[in-house]
């Protein structure tokens, strides 16, 4: 990296004061923090004995107001003495790393416990692209290792401390302490006003259309003059057309404010959506490059029940905690009838595993598996915390997945899941048709790489396991990964409009049971390398080998003669009684299943002509 010295000779010797200073009127401090504050006397921080030069970074936000302007001094807060014999700044480029000419300043000085401020003869011009920033900092000497000079104050959002280690800046985590305690002060006729940013748009991901849209944003001014509540409009617009007009509830500071407020989705279409905020005036002003920040969601006409919520356990029969896991499982299975569970095993430990594949490993590694057992819910992020993927099964109780599950209940299925098969046990065959329903515009909901996966698991599967220290040598396994059909991860929807259906065909080996085989069907986003928040899972189902679902068809249409009558009615009532499958759609209240409540909600559409959902 090519270096700018900007001063060597004695004669532009740096001048010193020590204690607070005193800004002229064309003059503001940039530092983390802009007080006087200094941690006290036993509280600093302390390096290696030696030379250590020492810096924190500033991006293009924190320069905002500085662009423009001249570093005309530096302070540095201090508890204990420590010798200061260089000042230095170094631009930052757009990609993180250190970019462009150093320049630097030699210098003597003493280092006094508190403020030590060190006037430049020749100032810095803070003149940088637009999106760089500053690493600014100083060299000091440290008498011992025990020593601890530097001062670190914990005010507002705590910075990263580096110390250069060779040629590396490593971060040695003073930002535990606070920021570090070094301030600029910058001269500059002409501060700007006003510098407003927008950040952290969200809003409700999925809702009807018609229903209020709640959202928020927040919203800050980085220029030299607060702006009073009111003295911003902004607009929110929906797909680029103005819906609303809103102005700032409260000052406008260097911090961070969030709004919030609702608009109507009143006439909108099912599918994805553009939400904007744009801030149109300043104290009556329009502004000249209008701020845009934007977000999306979906509106949808309905959406589905969930039929079945999909459980990817990774266990191994060498795991001595996974049999807790499973129990936990267990007790989450007789807790709700909709849980369809799957046991990926790996090879973990010992005894050693006789179930785990190549597909298997594939789900780990795709899944970002790092310890057992863990479990993965309808491939959500929810369980323990806000961003986190995985539970950790053998100490997540039922009633926590349970009601992780009930809070994804709370939005719809964007499509259904059906699984018909059938098996010849004489060949061995098995055919397997997965079809259902799509909601209007499916792909502006899921993705237009959306994926069916169709798993076969098998249970009463006896191995030795490792509990909790010891080998149980009978242990049954159920619901273990035997195949994903073509492939872990999934196969394209083969649609059809708003249905679609998809056919397999497998040879059952052998020495798999298939009274005891079930087929697994779900819907989701793809399984990608590190994309772990793209994961989830829209509906799931599980049957037994040999079962059948109802077949997709239009709504009510029970004996699939292409009109809804009360003969569908009667054909309905005859299939419950008689425990067999329908022609066309039965599942007119669109959850999944064909019950009596589907006999209710048919009539109730012939008497009124209205489907009540």
């Amino acid at each position: 990296m090519k270096k700018s010295i900007l001063l060597l000779l004695a004669a532009f010797m740096l001048s010193l004061t020590a204690g607070a200073v005193e800004l002229g009127p064309n003059q503001k401090l940039l530092g983390h923090y802009t007080t006087d504050d200094l941690a006290t006397a036993g509280w600093g921080q302390g390096f290696l004995k030696g030379l250590n030069p020492i810096a924190t970074d500033f991006n293009a936000d924190d320069l905002a107001l500085f662009q423009g302007g001249k570093i005309v001094s530096f302070r540095i807060g201090l508890v204990e003495e420590a010798p200061i014999s260089r000042l230095f700044v170094m631009p930052i480029g757009l990609d993180g790393q250190l970019t462009g000419e150093i320049a630097e300043w030699p210098c003597e000085v003493s280092g006094q416990p508190g403020w030590n401020v060190i006037e430049l003869e020749e100032p810095y011009e803070i003149d940088l692209p637009e999106g760089y920033g500053l690493r600014i900092g100083f060299d000091y000497e440290q008498v011992d290792n025990k020593s601890k000079p530097i001062s670190a104050v914990k005010i507002g959002t705590v910075y990263p401390t580096y110390i250069l280690r060779g040629s590396n800046w490593m971060n040695y985590g003073v930002n535990t302490k606070g920021n570090l305690s070094m301030q600029c002060v910058v001269e500059n006729d002409h501060f700007p006003q006003y510098i407003l940013r927008l950040a952290n748009m969200t809003c409700k991901s999925t809702l009807v259309a018609g229903d209020d849209l709640p959202f928020s944003f927040q919203i800050r001014n980085l220029g030299a003059i607060d702006i009073a509540a009111g003295g911003v409009t902004l607009d929110i617009a929906i797909d680029g057309n103005v819906v609303k007009t809103i102005i700032n509830p409260m000052d406008l500071t260097n911090e961070y404010a969030t709004i919030q407020d609702v608009v109507s989705t009143e006439g909108l279409t099912a599918g994805a959506h553009t939400l904007s905020v744009t801030i149109a005036t300043i104290n009556g002003e329009p502004v000249e490059r209008p701020i845009t920040l934007s977000t999306t969601f979906k509106c949808f006409d309905h959406g589905f029940s969930r039929q079945m919520h999909l459980v990817e356990q990774f266990t191994s029969t060498g795991c001595t905690w996974c049999p807790v896991g499973s129990a936990n499982l267990q007790n989450l299975c007789e807790m709700r009838g909709d849980v369809a569970w799957v046991g990926v095993h790996v090879l973990f430990g010992s005894p050693v595993d006789p179930f785990p594949t190549a597909q298997c490993d594939s789900l780990e590694a795709y899944q970002g598996i790092d310890g057992y057992p863990e479990g993965t819910f309808d491939r959500s992020m929810g369980i323990g915390s806000a961003n986190e993927l995985f539970a950790v099964l053998s100490g997540t109780s039922a009633s926590m997945m349970s009601a992780f599950f009930d809070s994804l209940d709370e939005e719809p299925s964007w499509a259904t899941v059906n699984v018909n098969s059938r098996f010849d046990a004489d060949t061995r065959n098995a055919t397997i048709t997965i079809d259902g329903k799509l909601v209007p515009n499916y792909e502006d909901f899921m993705g237009a790489d959306s994926r069916l996966t169709v798993y076969i698991t098998e249970d009463n599967l006896v191995a030795a396991q490792m509990n909790q220290g010891a080998v149980v040598n009978n242990y049954v396994h159920n619901g273990v990964l035997r195949k994903a059909l073509v492939s872990v991860k999934g196969v394209a929807l083969n649609k059809d409009g708003d249905t679609y259906k998809n056919e397999f065909t497998i040879d059952i080996p052998n020495n798999w049971n298939a009274d005891n085989l079930n087929i697994v069907a779900f819907i989701s986003r793809p399984l990608r390398s590190n994309s772990l928040s793209d994961l989830y899972v829209t509906n799931a189902n599980k049957r037994k080998l040999g079962e059948f679902d109802a077949p997709a068809a239009d709504r009510g249409d029970v004996n699939a003669d292409g009109k809804v009558s009360i003969e569908d009615v009667t054909d309905l009532i005859d299939c419950l009684l008689a425990g067999t499958t329908t022609a066309g759609d039965a599942d007119c209240s669109l959850d999944g299943r064909i019950t009596i409540d589907d006999v209710t909600v048919l009539i109730d559409y012939l008497l009124s002509g209205n489907w009540n959902d």
